[in-house]
């Protein structure tokens, strides 16, 4: 079996640490050596602060998820329309003084014909064979950090 193409390097990917792109990046920057914002101390202290604004957002998301539901129903069964006062523009209800609950529409779902369906699958397998074979290029945007749970941990 042929070793798979090298890919080609893009301008603008991110340097490895310590590297002398990094380093150069980081000069650019004027970065002070004892910046105390890189000492072990303030890193774990960010990191763990990090970890529990992580959990408070997945704990508020799942709150926020039942509260829109529960008031979801209460829109339907016409509960908001008698405990609360309108928008001026009938779109909402009024629920302080500067602030209103407008329910939007939902985003409209597509859903295909089985030609259109087949097309797309085409189209995917020909993207995916243009990315295997090299004819296709890529760039790599910005790195950024991201938190998961370890499963098992």
């Amino acid at each position: 079996m042929a070793p798979a193409p090298a890919l080609p390097v893009i301008e603008g990917t991110e340097p490895a640490p310590g590297s002398p792109e990094a380093l150069q990046l980081l000069a650019g920057l004027a970065l002070e050596a004892d910046d105390p914002r890189f000492e072990p101390e303030a890193l774990t202290k960010a990191l763990q602060r990090w970890l529990r604004l992580k959990v408070w957002l997945e704990q508020l998301s799942d709150e926020q998820k039942q509260i829109q539901e529960q008031l979801r129903l209460a829109h339907f069964r016409g509960d908001l329309q008698q405990l609360l006062p309108q928008t001026p523009d009938g779109s909402g209800y009024v629920i302080a003084p500067t602030t209103a609950l407008i329910r939007r529409k939902g985003r409209r779902q597509w859903r295909y014909s089985p030609t259109v369906q087949e097309l797309d699958c085409q189209l995917r397998a020909r993207q995916d064979y243009e990315q295997r074979s090299g004819d296709a290029s890529y760039s790599l945007g910005a790195g950024y950090w991201e938190l998961r749970t370890i499963k098992g941990a």
